[in-house]
């Protein structure tokens, strides 16, 4: 299979005719794909390494590139096979591909046809493709939408022939297009890991014990050190019950300056509960498995809380690959219910409870608190999850009325 690899870019500036490091501005991580023999995709390197795009979205494209890099291998493709029969051209073979695995409601397989035709434009533009060759035929379709104002607009829109249309679900969903786990499914999940105390399940149970009950992001999780929870300060707004004065809210210092990485740079503080904090700086500083990873990892990887049997810190590919071990394990043992389990569903349960919980004061209390907790640059993000939670509680009301009403007098 082909592969992504991460690297890290210094940026450069022109000083007295030489090109020299820009200390100003930090390295940024670009992505590079090689095939499965090692040989590297140089097209699609020069492309990722010259797209100007937030970090995600090079992520992003640079994981649909090696998906379709997978699926050109596995058809003994190469990417320029452009015969005169379209139906044969690889760009039309891949777009049928991804049709027929589609699951209908997956917005996937539209942002992967897109992510290739864009990198087929880059390298059209750059002279790597005959610029005579008609890969595609231009389209002009119309967007709606509404402007600041609420008003609807209409604009028109160039696309390609090769656009897979795709339809939203019509399930209310959070962040990510994703729905939060139960209270109890929660429950199940840690304790599974903790049941099953194998390397790698210890430091899954110690990530999403962070993501469930603190709702940081993976890189956020990936990026946090040890002296990140030494200088947890409490909470000065938090009173603790009269019962259990020990029970802080604690304040990790995230964004930038602080090592720990946040979605757009966004600054603020990760919300500990002083037992959810003292049991991470125990793992970090006593668990065994991770002591054992800290003695093989560079002196600046040392503090990472989080480290993998070579010793280096966890990169967003590796903790894919163990929560999908994960998934495999848990279907195994019975536990369907997470056959299609994303970390990130960690956070969205987060913010969910505490929506929940603030929203019995007021829907204007729960976006001030949620907002904050989980460090969302927009309101609007915040507002999904009290939209989500007023239309569960609607529907339960009008699916128990149905009940009642349509099913109970002829089948109870």
């Amino acid at each position: 299979m082909a592969f992504i690899q991460p690297y890290s870019a210094q940026p450069y500036i022109r000083s007295s005719g030489e090109w020299v490091p820009d200390e100003s501005r930090s390295p940024k991580t670009k992505y590079t794909i090689f095939w499965s023999d090692g040989e590297l995709w140089m097209e699609a390197h020069r492309y990722l390494a010259e797209r100007r795009a937030k970090s995600e979205t090079i992520r992003s494209n640079a994981n649909d590139l090696r998906a379709y890099a997978d699926w050109l291998e596995a058809n003994n493709l190469h990417w320029l096979h452009f015969p005169i029969r379209r139906e044969d051209r690889c760009l039309d073979r891949f777009r049928g591909y991804l049709i027929k695995t589609s699951s209908g409601t997956s917005a996937v397989p539209s942002r992967r046809m897109n992510a290739v035709v864009n990198f087929y434009k880059w390298a059209k533009a750059k002279g790597l493709i005959d610029k005579q060759l008609d890969m595609w035929e231009d389209q002009q379709v119309a967007v709606t939408f509404f402007n600041p104002t609420g008003f609807q607009r209409t604009a028109g829109v160039w696309t390609t022939d090769l656009r897979i249309p795709h339809r939203k679900t019509n399930i209310t969903t959070l962040e990510d297009g994703l729905l939060p786990l139960s209270a109890v499914d929660r429950d199940i999940l840690l304790a599974y890991l903790k049941r099953k105390p194998s390397e790698q399940n210890t430091v899954l149970h110690a990530m999403l014990t962070l993501g469930f009950f603190t709702g940081a992001r993976i890189g956020s999780i990936r990026s946090l050190r040890i002296e990140n929870l030494l200088n947890a300060i409490p909470d000065p707004t938090f009173t603790p019950e009269p019962t259990h004065p020990e029970n802080l809210l604690l304040l990790v210092a995230a964004g930038p300056g602080t090592g720990i990485d946040t979605k757009l740079d966004v600054a603020g503080n990760l919300r500990f509960l002083s037992a959810i904090h003292n049991f991470i700086l125990d793992y970090a500083q006593t668990n065994v498995t991770r002591l054992k990873r800290q003695a093989k990892a560079n002196k600046e990887d040392k503090s990472h809380v989080f480290l993998t049997k070579d010793g280096k810190p966890y990169s967003e590919g590796s903790v894919n690959t163990a929560i999908y071990d994960l998934r495999k394990a848990l279907v195994r043992d019975g536990l369907t219910q997470f056959h299609d389990f994303k970390f990130h569903q960690s956070r969205a349960t987060c913010g969910t409870e505490l929506a929940r919980l603030y929203m019995t004061n007021s829907d204007a209390d729960a976006i001030e608190h949620v907002k904050d907790w989980l460090m969302h640059k927009d309101a609007r993000t915040t507002w999904t999850y009290i939209k989500f939670l007023k239309s569960t509680k609607t529907a339960r009301k009008v699916n128990m009325a149905f009940t009642n009403q349509f099913l109970g007098p002829n089948f109870s």
